[in-house]
């Protein structure tokens, strides 16, 4: 057996010598302690991440020379930086294209002249170092040209504030005296380590800390939720709270840092529309505020808007909750001149907020607004409320419609079926360098053997695709569907990590059981889909080759990839006890020449003559709606689970869902609500899905887009696989991830299993001779809000919604039979009447949609129907509660 490389190549830089030449010109002191690098370019948005990421890696290819034995800057002697302990890089705010070196205790900065540059230690700079310009220009060469510093005597300096203001009643500006390059908060406020006085002695704490770009980490502005008042206050902050970080060092825990300032009388004014502007496909309203918003009011319902501290949002609203805060006029394609019907034409889930500046409003699919016309956005008195608790006051604000057309992908509806394979394509898996303890022996990798350096991996692929779908499988990576692009949008269904980097590290000697969560004593995330066998969590196998072969015909392409277990690692965790199981598992991944969707039929074997206990689980990392890459912070899970079971060690959860059985909350039974959402999930955690066996329409599960109503849902026998886990990182981690901090593994993704037994570590068994075996389906959905039911025909929602004393049912559907004739109708359960009824041709990037009136306490079916009569998919749901 081979195994994966673990340097892979290295990530050069390609066309070197048509690129533009990145050059250092100049070096400045700033105190003794620091100094600033300057090159000829901006430099990209990547290296400016990898340096926050990893203050330290860089300081072992910088050189200083000019240093005086005996004197403080004795260690600046041409050699790295990395040797004196401390020495870190930090990116400069508001200077793109510059560095900044803060100098460990070991040395200091004099009244001398020194001389700077990089030294690629023998290799090309362009290898190892990452830094280019944002025009593509690369440093050449295996050093730079030596650049002339002129020392300082200004002494560096622990973190002082230079001034505070008061620049309204609850607002105020604090600006240090010095870059303060760590450990200010930001984003909303719950620390008790920033406080204002009052003149009579009260304190309050600022509710939200926000850094005032292009300063140099210097101001910062603290909001808070009620008038401080007139007169002289004072600010501090404690030390032992906030270690601000200065070029000299941290705060120590008896500092405190004040300031005085004069409050003032001036009320802070209500937030405003500063802009507001439709995308070029017509399809949304994006509304911009003056400031933050931190809620949406309508009506008797307060959404409070969700925001990570680097400032991502998420939080979506339903079409009811932003018709009850903003009033709409505008006019839609083929409507006409007259009266707007656009409010009527909103999405179910009809607003999201990317960030706490910014609402964007969703146009229902199959309606634009009309190219060249003109409409407004009306938002209603205390709609919205800022930061401090301020509301806005009735404003109504224009808008202009393009003229453009709606944007469109390479693919064709109207071009015939067709399938092609790749046997010899190839992917590159960016990663941290890394080296086992010991292959093939031991394959983990301990935290000492894991680098700084990233290197690009080539790992073999095979690329499937028809006139829909895009698919790449890796069999010598764990066996896996790496990706899945759904070529009329073309986003991908699944999340591919953009830098892999090991973690979960066992911290035990070689020789003993590991410390670690997994079998081999670490993890490094890739993504996709893929099965591990035969221990919980990733398994044996999630980074060792599967043998496979490729089955071809004229309307499928089948990639058999199998695997007998015979791992069998001495020093894995004590909790993985199976062994080496024997069990031959065959993971078939076929692809059909008319399909959007891949099939993966899973068969586990036991040739053995005695019983085998085993666990089987099918990863999938799903961000569907995005760029391989990239997550949207609207994805929602959709599954039939109604009650999720969490893992003891995630208390969290008991916080945002509510007790299923409240007599028994230990039992750690939840109701499935808010955790349905990312943005509700305020840390990393393991949950299992209740229910789905024991569930008529408990065969699938999935995850939604709300951004752009894309989804991909997984459909299967959950009789077989009843199993459902769920895992995320948390929003606040997902989303300020650093993909490039050696060991920060949090991504924006949503992972869900699919497995044999209920939960992790609880084995599933297989008698002698027999194979259990089932099929697993993925596939796209478009332009539904939610999931009542799903297969292989698509996915379906049904729901009711009150208005004043009419109940109204509506059904959503989107089928994989995409350009056929099909049919689909509401049936009244009870009576078999039909309430509602369409014909339509599917198609690839709309649902079909139907509604109709009911009366309380109606179960309603949808069904949906072929040219023949025959049912592809029905869904159900009562109008109990509604």
């Amino acid at each position: 057996m081979s195994y994966a490389t673990a340097s892979g190549e290295q990530g050069k830089n390609e066309s070197q010598g048509n690129r533009a030449r990145l050059l250092v010109t100049g070096v400045r002191a700033l105190d003794t302690k620091s100094f600033e690098i300057t090159f000829n370019n901006d430099l990209t948005e990547q290296i400016r991440q990898f340096v926050t990421g990893n203050p330290a890696y860089l300081t072992e290819f910088i050189r200083v020379s000019g240093g005086t034995a005996g004197q403080p800057d004795a260690a600046l002697d041409g050699g790295a930086l990395n040797r004196i302990s401390g020495t870190r890089l930090f990116v400069v705010d508001g200077a793109t294209s510059s560095l900044r070196v803060l100098l460990g205790a070991g040395a200091s900065l004099g009244d001398a002249r020194y001389q700077v540059w990089f030294d690629g230690k023998g290799r090309d700079l362009a290898d190892d170092l990452l830094i280019a310009g944002a025009n593509g220009s690369t440093l050449r060469g295996t050093t730079t040209t030596p650049r002339d510093l002129r020392g300082t005597t200004r002494p560096a300096e622990k973190a002082s504030i230079a001034s505070a203001t008061a620049t309204d009643s609850r607002s105020v500006r604090i600006v240090f005296a010095n870059p303060v390059y760590a450990a200010m908060p930001a984003s909303r406020y719950t620390g008790t380590g920033i406080t204002v006085t009052r003149p009579d002695g009260t304190t309050v704490r600022p509710v939200y800390v926000q850094k005032v770009g292009g300063t140099d980490n210097t101001a910062w502005d603290l909001t808070f939720s009620e008038d401080l008042g007139a007169g002289s206050h004072a600010v501090a902050i404690n030390g032992a709270q906030h270690a601000l970080t200065t070029s000299i060092g941290n705060l120590a825990n008896t500092d405190v840092l004040s300031a005085s300032f004069e409050g003032v009388t001036k009320q802070r004014s209500a937030p405003r529309v500063t802009d507001i502007t439709v995308s070029d496909d017509r399809e949304t309203i994006v509304v911009s505020f003056d400031r933050k918003i931190a809620a949406v009011n309508g009506g008797d319902e307060n959404v409070p808007l969700a925001e990570t501290p680097g400032g991502t949002g998420g939080t979506t609203l339903t079409r009811a909750q932003l018709l009850a805060a903003v009033d709409l006029s505008g006019v839609l394609e083929g409507a006409g001149d007259g009266a707007s019907t656009l409010a009527q034409n909103l999405e179910k889930v009809a607003a999201y907020a990317p960030d706490l500046h910014t609402l964007v409003i969703k146009i229902e699919k199959g309606s634009l607004l009309k190219a060249s016309t003109r409409g407004s956005v009306t938002i209603q008195a205390g709609a919205v409320t800022d930061l401090a608790g301020v509301g806005n006051t009735r404003a109504t604000v224009d808008f202009k419609v393009p003229n453009s057309k709606p944007k469109k992908t390479s693919y064709d509806p109207n071009a015939a079926d067709y399938l092609r394979v790749d046997r010899n394509a190839s992917v590159t898996f960016r990663h941290n360098a890394f080296e086992f303890t010991n292959a093939p022996s031991d394959l983990s990798v301990r935290r000492e053997n894991v680098e700084n350096r990233l290197v690009n991996e080539k790992i073999d692929a095979i690329r499937v695709e028809n006139k829909y779908i895009e698919a790449t499988f890796i069999p010598g990576y764990g066996g896996r569907l790496l990706s899945l692009i759904y070529k009329p949008t073309g986003n991908d269904l699944l999340y591919t990590n953009p830098t892999g980097t090991p973690y979960g590290f066992n911290n035990n000697p070689v020789g003993r059981p590991g410390t670690s969560p997994f079998y081999h004593n670490w993890l490094m995330v890739w993504g996709g889909i893929f099965p591990t066998v035969t221990e919980a969590e990733h398994g044996k196998y999630w980074f060792l080759p599967w043998d496979y072969s490729i089955s071809e015909t004229a309307d499928a392409v089948s990639i058999t990839m199998t695997n007998k277990d015979t791992v069998h690692y001495a020093d894995r965790p004590s909790r993985y006890v199976y062994g080496p199981t024997r069990l031959e598992t065959a993971v078939t991944y076929t692809v059909g020449k008319t399909a959007p969707s891949v099939d993966m039929s899973v068969g586990i074997h036991n040739p053995g003559t005695q019983t085998v206990s085993y666990e089987y689980w099918t990863c999938t990392t799903l961000a569907p709606g995005a760029a391989s890459d990239q997550g949207s912070p609207t994805m929602e899970i959709v599954s039939p689970v109604s009650v999720i079971q969490r893992d003891p060690a995630y208390t969290w959860m008991a916080n945002v869902e509510k007790p299923a059985n409240p007599a028994t909350p230990n039992d750690r039974y939840l109701v499935l609500d808010k955790l349905n959402k990312m943005v509700n999930w305020r840390g990393d955690g393991i949950a299992y899905g209740q229910g789905l066996a024991q569930n008529p329409q408990g065969d699938w599960w999935g995850v939604i887009n709300h951004e752009n109503g894309e989804g991909v849902v997984r459909v299967g026998d959950n009789k077989v696989t009843p199993g459902m886990k769920f895992w995320e990182w948390g929003f606040n981690s997902s989303f300020d991830t650093n993909i490039y901090r050696n060991g920060s593994s949090a991504r924006p993704y949503i992972e869900l299993w699919a497995g044999t037994s209920d939960r992790f570590f609880q084995a599933a068994k297989i008698a002698p001779g027999a194979t259990t075996s089932w099929t697993e389906t993925f596939l796209p959905t478009m332009d539904l809000a939610g999931v009542t039911n799903a297969n292989k025909a698509g996915a379906a929602e049904v729901a009711f919604q009150r208005t004043g004393g009419k109940l109204t049912v509506r059904g959503d559907v989107f089928s994989t039979h995409i350009g056929q004739n099909l049919r689909v109708e509401l049936v009244d359960k009870a009576t078999g009447r039909v309430l509602a009824g369409k014909s339509f041709t599917a198609t690839a990037d709309q649902s079909a949609d139907l509604s109709a009136e009911v009366v309380d306490g109606a179960t309603v079916q949808l069904v949906l129907t072929d040219r023949a009569g025959n049912v592809l998919l029905q869904a159900e749901k009562s109008a109990a509660g509604a």
